[in-house]
């Protein structure tokens, strides 16, 4: 009984020993999809965030114009959306590329001048903007991203009262911003961002006089992502 114990111990000695040997091996093999899930997840392979992708976001955002005639500042605020994509390619931890998106906007406010006489009330409905991205990949899932760019935005500017009316314009300007970026698995992933914008200046003419438009915008957008 002694020689068969002592002949199943070599043997499982032999398979244990024969398993350690040939795993490193098998584990190099094996694509990055294919590695031991971290919380459940596939891991991402090593430049998740390269190549083209798509998504939808939408948000909330604050413009304030500086107008003349009138002293002072018309607040308007409201809510953004629409579909956001790019390009970006990765090397190691660094990230740069080309995002652009073209966005509804419902974001309006008012404001009396003249001594109460008229009032001014701009509406963005349509938003968009082409930017450089350039970030750092702080874990292999989590891009921290800074943004720079031009911008346009579409504004209807009625002013009500004598010598008021209809008007709109097309504003132009440019766009920082920055934010995170984490990717939920390969192909998706999920966005947080931060984005300021100076409009240059433009002015309208009414029946009773003209009256200049110089807005910014402040935004804040979640989106989500879908890399090809």
């Amino acid at each position: 009984m002694r020689t068969r114990l002592n002949q199943a111990l070599a043997l499982a000695a032999v398979l244990t020993a024969g398993a350690t040997a040939s795993s490193p091996t098998l584990s190099a093999d094996l694509p990055p999809e294919a590695l031991p899930p971290v919380y459940g997840e596939p891991l991402p392979p090593q430049n998740v965030f390269e190549g083209w992708w798509l998504g939808g976001t939408i948000g909330g955002a604050t413009v304030n114009y500086d107008f003349a005639p009138a002293s002072g500042q018309i607040d308007s605020n409201g809510i953004l959306g629409g579909v956001v994509g790019g390009w970006s390619w990765q090397n190691g931890p660094v990230v740069v590329g080309v995002e652009g998106d073209f966005l509804g906007a419902d974001i309006s406010g008012s404001r009396h001048f003249n001594n109460g006489a008229n009032e001014a009330n701009p509406s963005i409905d349509t938003m968009a903007d082409l930017r450089l991205r350039a970030g750092v990949t702080v874990t292999p899932r989590v891009l921290l991203f800074a943004t720079f760019g031009g911008a346009w935005a579409n504004a209807d500017l009625p002013v009500t009262g004598f010598g008021g009316g209809s008007g709109s314009a097309d504003f132009f300007g440019w766009s920082v911003g920055g934010g995170a970026e984490v990717a939920l698995n390969p192909h998706w992933s999920a966005r947080f961002d931060y984005q300021f914008t100076d409009f240059s200046s433009e002015t309208v003419n009414y029946p009773g006089g003209s009256v200049t438009y110089d807005p910014d915008a402040n935004s804040f957008r979640g989106s989500a992502i879908y890399r090809f």
